[in-house]
C-alpha cells in the first residue's frame, strides 16, 4: 500500500532537505555541529521511512520502528538541550525566534518525539499500513512546520 499524496509530497520535502543538509554543514563546531548532526539523522530516519511508505523500497515493519526509536531519541529534550539560547554560530539554520518562542519550539520537540513514538509503536505491533503511513505523516508535519517557524529561510 502506497502512502497518500499530501504525506508523500511531505516526505518529498523532506528528502530535499536532507539533500542540502550535508553540504550546509561545512565548517560546523561545537553545539551547531552537534544538532545539524542530529538534525541529519532524523532526515535519514524519516527519508528511509518516506520511501518505504512510497514503495520506493521494501516496506519492513521492524525498520520503520527503528527509524521511529531513533527519531524520539533526537527529538523531545534531547533536541531542545542542543539549543542553547545564542547557539547561532555559521553555519547555523537556526532563527533567533526559537529563543523568542521557547515554548512553541519546545512543543513541536515534544510532538516530534511523541509522534515518532507513536510510528515505533504501530509497525511494531504490526498496524495496518495506512496507520502507519498517518503516524509518519504527523512526523513529517511536524518537522515541515519547525522548520517554516524557526530554521532561517535561505
Amino acid at each position: 500500500m502506497k502512502i497518500g499524496t499530501r504525506s508523500a509530497a511531505l516526505a518529498v520535502g523532506l528528502l530535499g532537505l536532507a539533500a542540502g543538509a550535508a553540504w550546509a554543514h561545512g565548517g560546523a563546531t561545537g553545539i551547531v555541529k552537534e544538532r545539524m548532526d542530529a538534525m541529519e539523522d532524523i532526515s535519514q530516519n524519516v527519508k528511509t521511512v518516506g520511501q518505504m511508505l512510497k514503495g520506493t523500497t521494501t516496506y519492513d515493519p521492524a525498520e520503520v520502528a527503528r527509524a521511529g526509536s531513533a527519531i524520539a531519541a533526537r527529538a523531545g529534550d534531547a533536541m531542545t538541550g542542543l539549543f542553547p539560547e545564542g547557539s547561532l554560530q555559521h553555519p547555523s539554520e537556526a532563527s533567533p525566534e526559537i529563543w523568542a518562542d521557547w515554548p512553541k519550539f519546545s512543543a513541536y520537540a515534544e510532538s516530534l518525539q511523541s509522534s515518532a513514538l507513536t510510528l515505533k509503536d504501530l509497525a511494531a505491533q504490526g498496524a495496518e499500513q495506512k496507520a502507519v503511513a498517518a503516524a509518519f505523516g504527523k512526523v513529517a508535519a511536524t518537522c515541515k512546520s519547525c522548520h517554516e517557524a524557526f530554521r532561517i529561510k535561505k
